[in-house]
Protein backbone atom coordinates (compact mmCIF):
# COMPACT_ATOMS: atom_id res chain seq x y z
CA UNK A 1 0.00 0.00 0.00
CA UNK A 2 1.26 3.91 -0.40
CA UNK A 3 1.83 6.37 1.72
CA UNK A 4 -1.24 7.95 0.57
CA UNK A 5 -3.54 5.15 0.90
CA UNK A 6 -2.48 4.13 4.21
CA UNK A 7 -3.04 8.16 5.31
CA UNK A 8 -6.76 7.79 3.70
CA UNK A 9 -7.03 4.85 6.06
CA UNK A 10 -5.65 6.67 9.34
CA UNK A 11 -8.60 9.03 8.57
CA UNK A 12 -11.33 7.24 7.96
CA UNK A 13 -11.02 4.52 10.39
CA UNK A 14 -8.92 6.15 13.20
CA UNK A 15 -11.58 7.20 15.48
CA UNK A 16 -13.70 3.90 14.94
CA UNK A 17 -10.79 1.89 15.76
CA UNK A 18 -10.11 4.03 19.14
CA UNK A 19 -12.95 3.98 20.17
CA UNK A 20 -12.93 -0.15 20.28
CA UNK A 21 -9.92 -0.27 21.88
CA UNK A 22 -10.52 2.20 24.54
CA UNK A 23 -13.77 0.21 25.13
CA UNK A 24 -11.78 -2.81 25.47
CA UNK A 25 -8.61 -1.74 27.50
CA UNK A 26 -9.95 1.32 29.30
CA UNK A 27 -7.10 2.85 28.84
CA UNK A 28 -6.61 6.26 26.42
CA UNK A 29 -2.84 6.07 25.83
CA UNK A 30 -2.87 2.21 25.21
CA UNK A 31 -5.48 2.48 23.14
CA UNK A 32 -3.53 5.00 20.74
CA UNK A 33 -0.68 2.43 20.90
CA UNK A 34 -3.09 -0.20 19.92
CA UNK A 35 -4.14 1.36 17.26
CA UNK A 36 -0.66 2.62 15.96
CA UNK A 37 0.54 -0.87 16.44
CA UNK A 38 -1.76 -1.97 13.94
CA UNK A 39 -0.87 0.67 11.42
CA UNK A 40 2.89 0.01 11.75
CA UNK A 41 2.30 -3.68 11.02
CA UNK A 42 0.14 -2.59 7.81
CA UNK A 43 2.90 -0.29 6.63
CA UNK A 44 5.65 -3.27 7.13
CA UNK A 45 3.69 -5.71 5.73
CA UNK A 46 2.78 -6.44 1.99
CA UNK A 47 -0.74 -6.86 2.18
CA UNK A 48 -3.13 -4.24 0.19
CA UNK A 49 -6.66 -3.40 1.72
CA UNK A 50 -9.92 -3.41 -0.62
CA UNK A 51 -12.01 -0.63 0.51
CA UNK A 52 -15.30 -3.10 1.09
CA UNK A 53 -13.15 -5.07 3.53
CA UNK A 54 -10.94 -2.64 4.84
CA UNK A 55 -12.54 -1.71 7.86
CA UNK A 56 -13.18 -5.59 9.37
CA UNK A 57 -9.80 -5.66 8.72
CA UNK A 58 -8.28 -2.76 10.90
CA UNK A 59 -11.37 -3.42 13.70
CA UNK A 60 -9.90 -7.29 13.84
CA UNK A 61 -6.35 -5.65 14.21
CA UNK A 62 -7.68 -3.81 16.52
CA UNK A 63 -9.27 -6.46 18.55
CA UNK A 64 -6.69 -9.01 18.72
CA UNK A 65 -3.64 -6.27 19.72
CA UNK A 66 -5.84 -5.63 22.69
CA UNK A 67 -6.19 -9.18 23.39
CA UNK A 68 -2.07 -9.28 23.36
CA UNK A 69 -2.19 -6.27 25.72
CA UNK A 70 -4.44 -7.86 28.19
CA UNK A 71 -2.96 -11.20 28.09
CA UNK A 72 0.56 -9.57 28.78
CA UNK A 73 -1.05 -7.74 31.53
CA UNK A 74 -1.82 -11.10 32.81
CA UNK A 75 1.55 -12.65 32.66
CA UNK A 76 2.90 -9.78 34.27
CA UNK A 77 0.39 -10.06 37.27
CA UNK A 78 1.11 -13.59 37.34
CA UNK A 79 4.88 -12.92 37.46
CA UNK A 80 4.74 -10.65 39.89
CA UNK A 81 2.70 -13.36 41.80
CA UNK A 82 5.51 -15.44 42.12
CA UNK A 83 7.59 -12.75 43.84
CA UNK A 84 7.34 -12.62 47.44
CA UNK A 85 5.38 -9.72 48.43
CA UNK A 86 7.98 -7.45 49.74
CA UNK A 87 9.68 -7.58 46.72
CA UNK A 88 6.64 -6.26 44.67
CA UNK A 89 6.37 -3.31 47.65
CA UNK A 90 7.92 0.13 45.52
CA UNK A 91 8.99 1.02 48.42
CA UNK A 92 11.43 -1.57 48.80
CA UNK A 93 13.49 -1.03 46.04
CA UNK A 94 16.55 -2.67 47.14
CA UNK A 95 14.70 -5.74 48.14
CA UNK A 96 12.95 -5.85 44.67
CA UNK A 97 16.45 -5.73 43.08
CA UNK A 98 17.96 -8.29 45.10
CA UNK A 99 15.03 -10.45 44.60
CA UNK A 100 15.02 -9.67 40.46
CA UNK A 101 18.83 -10.77 40.65
CA UNK A 102 18.34 -13.82 42.95
CA UNK A 103 15.44 -14.63 39.92
CA UNK A 104 18.03 -14.11 37.05
CA UNK A 105 20.67 -16.40 38.93
CA UNK A 106 18.25 -19.09 39.43
CA UNK A 107 16.90 -18.66 35.54
CA UNK A 108 20.82 -18.84 34.87
CA UNK A 109 21.89 -22.01 36.51
CA UNK A 110 18.62 -23.50 36.84
CA UNK A 111 17.05 -23.90 33.54
CA UNK A 112 17.85 -25.04 29.89
CA UNK A 113 19.30 -22.31 27.44
CA UNK A 114 16.40 -22.52 26.14
CA UNK A 115 13.60 -22.08 29.00
CA UNK A 116 16.66 -19.27 29.68
CA UNK A 117 15.69 -17.30 26.34
CA UNK A 118 12.19 -18.10 26.58
CA UNK A 119 11.49 -16.94 29.59
CA UNK A 120 13.01 -13.88 28.77
CA UNK A 121 12.08 -12.85 26.04
CA UNK A 122 8.29 -13.66 27.53
CA UNK A 123 8.52 -11.92 30.69
CA UNK A 124 11.60 -9.31 30.37
CA UNK A 125 10.69 -8.33 26.50
CA UNK A 126 7.14 -8.91 27.44
CA UNK A 127 6.86 -11.02 23.70
CA UNK A 128 3.62 -12.92 23.02
CA UNK A 129 3.98 -17.05 23.23
CA UNK A 130 3.75 -16.61 19.43
CA UNK A 131 6.46 -13.93 19.03
CA UNK A 132 8.61 -15.83 21.37
CA UNK A 133 8.15 -19.00 19.16
CA UNK A 134 8.24 -17.33 15.68
CA UNK A 135 11.63 -15.56 17.23
CA UNK A 136 13.15 -19.03 17.91
CA UNK A 137 11.60 -21.15 15.34
CA UNK A 138 10.04 -23.37 17.73
CA UNK A 139 5.45 -24.26 18.42
CA UNK A 140 3.65 -22.10 20.36
CA UNK A 141 3.18 -25.79 22.17
CA UNK A 142 6.71 -26.23 22.90
CA UNK A 143 6.99 -22.00 24.10
CA UNK A 144 3.92 -22.68 26.71
CA UNK A 145 5.53 -26.04 27.72
CA UNK A 146 8.76 -24.36 28.95
CA UNK A 147 6.77 -21.35 30.61
CA UNK A 148 5.15 -23.72 32.55
CA UNK A 149 7.90 -25.72 33.50
CA UNK A 150 10.05 -23.09 34.26
CA UNK A 151 7.23 -21.11 36.66
CA UNK A 152 7.00 -24.45 38.26
CA UNK A 153 10.38 -24.32 39.34
CA UNK A 154 10.96 -20.71 39.98
CA UNK A 155 7.52 -21.28 42.63
CA UNK A 156 9.03 -23.73 44.20
CA UNK A 157 12.12 -21.96 44.48
CA UNK A 158 10.93 -19.04 45.96
CA UNK A 159 8.43 -20.94 48.45
CA UNK A 160 11.56 -23.01 49.37
CA UNK A 161 13.54 -19.59 50.49
CA UNK A 162 10.07 -18.00 52.49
Amino acid sequence: MTQREIEILFKTHYMRMYRLAASILYDEDESKDVVSEVFSRLIGSDITLRNDTAEAYLLTGVRNQCRNVIERKQVRERFLRLLPEEATDPKITNGEQLRMTELMQFIEEHLSPLSQKIFQLRYLQEMTCQEVADALGVSRMTVHNHLQESIEKVRVYFKSKQ
